[in-house]
């Protein structure tokens, strides 16, 4: 049963001034419940001496703190200091927006500077042997100049704010990635669903989430309220599975029209109250409703449905006044006090109900849960204990909830009140984007700087494979094993020596059948060398970069959903092609009904080979050897251009042969036995025996471009592989540089209207 009876209370750090007044709310004093004072918290009939600013248009903002939701009397103001000259107006005042001073409990006033209570219209005192209603209201703050906002900048400067947050790129998984997305969703619903609304139509209902542990008997609260069964409730936990949003029938269109959570999904009850589906706001209309105020109902925060929590939290962000709820059973509980510290840090406008509280027990609980708030730091000025009593038709007895009903009402109805509730809340809000904003902003410039050193690292990988493809095409490393047998075989043989005036003879007969020549496995070994030693110095580079990168926890996240995606297009390429042929082209039968045996075939090992990124590409062995057959046909029209010349006309030599050579003294041009003219050796025989062919200029010329002409193509298949690591990077998403100083400058924008 969610029975309790309700006395409200104040902090014990702050009485109340009496004044005189209908509408007197009945407060009950947490640290001292005997003690029974009676006042009014609504002074001359709740009228605003003057009302400035058009909601619209211009905003009233204080220099400094307003007073948070404690009332100002006129002889309060007298005593403190000279009151502001009100600005006649008719339009509402819309709410104060502090620049930064944080807005505080004023302080306590001294025995002197109290005066007695007197007897004030409003509900009856319980008529427990403990009195139900007590209260104190401490002196206000004295008056803060307020300047003029305007209002369209404010929202303008909130917009502008919105569309940076929402455009900031979070592509790399670092550190705290996760943390970051979740308070980019958070920052964009708080200006979608609190901050925008409530600037655009500052005079439309101030909104109160009721909200807390479940059991605490919420839902039952909210019905004695409103006067009506609009909230489910029961013994099931949890009852309240969907909102419900209570208010007078004269404002219902204002949350109807989805001002309010406009991605939430609503629906208007009608009839009986029963449990709605989750995540849809139910708008209950109710003429018991106090005008200029709606409650909400909100799923319970410690729900075993996960849902449920997040949706408590989202309601809160979008609300004006937080009245947390808890029950005297489940006040220390964890849940509790996570909700309350999030009050705290947002500096929202709260108020705390402590209820089911026994009343044999009432002075020690209140006690210890004032003790609990004071150590946390929660600084609520409205505090309430209801009495565990009995309910009447599932509601509430008056004399328990009749003292929130009037303090919910008195807020509403009091414009100073309404307007100290609005500036606290917003101004809280707008106070955590200073902090919060900057660390999205710095996470931002984490990914850029991200970004930028995982392709330098992939680049200056490659540049040294180039370099090295460089070094090694010139200082013999690649004249070694079988080129040197090779090499020696060919010189016995002749074939690779020119002869003066005499035109190599083709062979013929048994000898020109008797197999591969020995230049050609001397062609054969050379092309191999080049070939090894194009692939393995990608696939040193893409080792190193493939280490390098999973060294990090985003570049392994990276890896790991290109590899899976490189997987899958491979295999479905193969599935398709099983099915369809090369091409799309099947050329019999059905497609339906073709045979996938091919494609279950396929491993998922052949498809992993593709995807591994420690590894060059699968096929850069063939492109390779398609490079280096295309570089010596090259090499062989720049030898036969040579051969023109008038020295070569007088010498004869095969054109293959004399290629081979060429490409010998290529390779071994840098070696450090060439610097010996007088060795008979691989690194130095072939340039003696062009030089005679070519001339020492031409020689050198044709070596150059060779070379150049080798590195060109080396160069194009290196740039290939790296494509691979750019295109992970890229495939993560777009990147702005310039993302995390337009998020700066937004916020700056937004703090210089305040």
């Amino acid at each position: 049963m969610e029975g309790q009876g309700v006395a409200p209370s104040s902090a014990p750090a702050a009485g109340r001034e009496d004044e005189s007044g209908a509408g007197a709310v009945a407060a009950a004093k947490f640290e001292d419940p005997d003690e029974s004072r009676v006042t009014s918290d609504v002074a001359d009939n709740g009228g605003d001496p003057g009302q400035s600013g058009n909601d619209s248009d211009v905003m009233a903002a204080p220099g400094h703190s307003a007073a948070s939701g404690q009332d100002t009397s006129p002889q309060d103001a007298r005593d403190d200091g000279p009151p502001q000259s009100p600005e006649p107006s008719q339009h509402q005042e819309t709410p104060a927006i502090p620049h930064d001073e944080t807005l505080a409990n004023p302080p306590e006033r001294t025995d002197a500077e109290r005066t007695d209570p007197e007897p004030a219209a409003g509900p009856e005192p319980s008529a427990d042997p403990e009195p139900s209603a007590n209260s104190e209201q401490a002196a206000p703050a004295a008056a803060q100049p307020h300047v003029r906002v305007d209002a369209r900048l404010l929202e303008a400067a909130l917009l502008n704010l919105r569309k940076r947050i929402a455009a900031v790129p979070l592509v790399f998984e670092i550190s705290g990635a996760a943390a970051v997305k979740t308070e980019r969703t958070k920052l964009l619903s708080q200006i979608d669903d609190y901050l925008l609304p409530r600037v655009r139509r500052s005079a439309a209902p101030v909104l109160v989430a009721l909200v807390g542990s479940t059991g605490a008997g919420k839902s039952t609260l909210v019905n004695s309220i409103v006067g009506a069964h609009v909230s489910a409730t029961g013994v099931r936990r949890p009852t309240t599975n969907s909102p419900v949003l209570a208010c007078h029938p004269d404002e219902i269109d204002w949350f109807a029209e989805n001002n309010f959570l406009p991605t939430l999904p609503r629906v208007r009850q009608e009839g009986l109250a029963r449990p709605g589906r989750d995540g849809l706001l139910v708008l209950a209309a109710s003429e018991g409703m106090p005008r200029g105020i709606a409650l909400l109902d909100t799923p319970d925060i410690d729900s075993v449905v996960q849902a449920h929590h997040e949706f408590a939290y989202q309601f809160l962000d979008a609300s004006d006044l937080w009245l947390f709820m808890t029950s005297a059973s489940r006040y220390a509980d964890g849940p509790v006090w996570e909700i309350l510290q999030h009050a705290r840090d947002r500096k929202a406008s709260l108020g705390v109900v402590l209820s089911r509280v026994p009343q044999q027990y009432r002075a020690e609980l209140v006690k210890h849960f004032t003790a609990m708030l004071d150590a946390n730091g929660i600084d609520a000025a409205d505090r309430f204990v209801i009495p565990e009593v009995p309910l009447i038709d599932e509601m509430l007895p008056p004399d328990a909830y009749q003292p929130i009903r009037d303090w919910l009402a008195d807020t509403a109805a009091r414009a100073d009140r309404r307007v100290a509730v609005l500036t606290q809340t917003m101004s809280g809000v707008l106070d955590t984007f200073k902090t919060r904003v900057p660390a999205i902003a710095a996470h931002v410039e984490a990914q850029v700087v991200l970004r930028a050193e995982l392709r330098r690292v992939a680049e200056t990988a490659y540049q040294g494979a180039f370099a090295e493809a460089g070094a090694a095409l010139q200082n013999g490393s690649l004249l070694r094993g079988e080129v040197i047998a090779r090499w020696e075989d060919g010189l016995a043989d002749g074939d690779l020596r020119p002869r003066r005036g005499v035109k190599a003879a083709k062979k013929k007969g048994k000898r020109a059948r008797r197999g591969p020549s020995r230049t050609a496995a001397l062609n054969s070994s050379l092309r191999s060398a080049l070939e090894s030693l194009i692939v393995s110095l990608a696939d040193r580079a893409a080792e190193h970069v493939h280490d390098t990168w999973r060294g990090d926890p985003a570049g392994t996240v990276l890896l790991a959903a290109a590899a899976a995606e490189r997987a899958r297009d491979v295999r479905a390429k193969q599935v398709f092609e099983s099915v369809f042929g090369p091409g799309g082209q099947s050329g019999h039968g059905d497609p339906a009904d073709a045979d996938l045996a091919a494609a279950d075939a396929i491993t998922v090992a052949d498809a992993a080979q593709t995807a591994v990124f420690s590894r060059s590409s699968p096929d850069l062995a063939l492109r390779a050897t398609r490079a280096t057959g295309a570089w010596q046909d090259h090499l062989t029209r720049l030898v036969e251009a040579g051969e023109l010349g008038p020295v070569s006309r007088r010498i004869s030599v095969d054109t293959d042969a004399l290629s081979l050579v060429v490409l010998l003294a290529m390779l071994g041009e840098d070696a450090p036995s060439a610097a010996e003219p007088d060795a008979a050796s691989i690194y130095t025989e072939p340039r003696q025996m062009l030089t005679p062919v070519f001339g020492a200029a031409m020689l050198t010329e044709i070596l150059a471009k060779a070379r150049a002409d080798l590195l060109d193509r080396i160069r194009l298949l290196l740039d290939e592989e790296l494509v691979r690591f750019v295109e992970v990077i890229d495939a993560a998403g777009p990147c702005d540089d310039v993302a995390a100083i337009r998020l700066y400058q937004a916020e700056f924008s937004l703090e210089a209207v305040r």
